[in-house]
């Protein structure tokens, strides 16, 4: 009798537990910080705006140049480019502006670790990834910047883009020979990086590269990324950013066909 007292009476504490600390924490979107009652981690104006910046899905040109397009119904004039030097193809999920940057910065420098399977799926739901490259990678963070993280934010999404089906498992290519600076506290025009900043840690000879990043803004890191695997033997490099700041190149609206 005490024993079935004793658990009526802890499932009865369980109970009210679960109950207060539902009303203490409630839910809060990830980019706004408001609360909400709704499973995924973004309210719904943040999904909305989130949704609003979906960039034109991208083409490969025969030139060696990428681009993110929008076809009119009575037209079908290639509108805008992103063009970085040895990328062969480059696409990109979001436009960064409106809820993006609140989302990848919480997700990046805040840990909030959990939004990577979020980020996956967008990218998974609008992407279209040729099945033509042999190797799958990322651009890494440098050991230093992972120590301080506790984690390589571009690794967790690459793996959770490969438990979706859309690219290869990952493989670690590229390593970091310096420090990398801290480009994002720099103008767009000002922003350098060496050529041998990156070297490769396996061979890529004769292989076909895709690369992951987080944004492209200048395409700094993309090119040095390209460089090191291209001196390495690679015969092609292209690229998936989750967000691109270079605006001036793209349409600024989606277009229906």
């Amino acid at each position: 009798m005490r024993t079935s007292s004793t658990v009526a009476r802890l499932r009865s504490i369980a109970k009210i537990s679960r109950r207060v600390l539902a009303t203490i924490l409630v839910p809060q979107c990830a980019c706004c910080r408001q609360a909400h009652h709704l499973p995924s981690r973004l309210c719904a104006v943040c999904h909305a705006s989130l949704r609003s910046t979906l960039c034109p899905r991208s083409i490969r040109l025969p030139n060696d140049r990428a681009c993110n397009y929008s076809r009119t119904k009575d037209s079908s004039t290639i509108v805008g480019a992103q063009h970085v030097e040895g990328i062969s193809q480059l696409q990109s999920i979001f436009f960064y502006r409106e809820v993006v940057p609140d989302l990848l910065i919480r997700w990046k420098y805040d840990g909030m670790v959990e939004l990577t399977n979020l980020i996956a799926s967008w990218v998974a739901n609008h992407c279209q990834i040729s099945a033509s490259y042999d190797l799958a990678t990322i651009v890494p963070c440098h050991w230093r910047r992972r120590l301080t993280r506790g984690f390589d934010h571009m690794w967790l999404l690459a793996n959770a883009l490969a438990k979706t089906g859309l690219i290869k498992p990952p493989t670690k290519i590229l390593k970091h020979s310096k420090p990398l600076p801290f480009l994002h506290l720099q103008a767009a025009s000002d922003r350098h990086i060496d050529p041998d900043h990156f070297h490769t840690v396996c061979s890529v000879k004769g292989k076909r590269i895709l690369i992951i990043d987080d944004v492209i803004t200048s395409g700094t890191t993309l090119r040095a990324a390209a460089s090191a695997l291209k001196c390495d033997g690679a015969a092609e490099v292209s690229a998936l950013t989750v967000a691109t700041a270079r605006e001036l190149l793209l349409p600024t609206s989606r277009t229906r066909v």
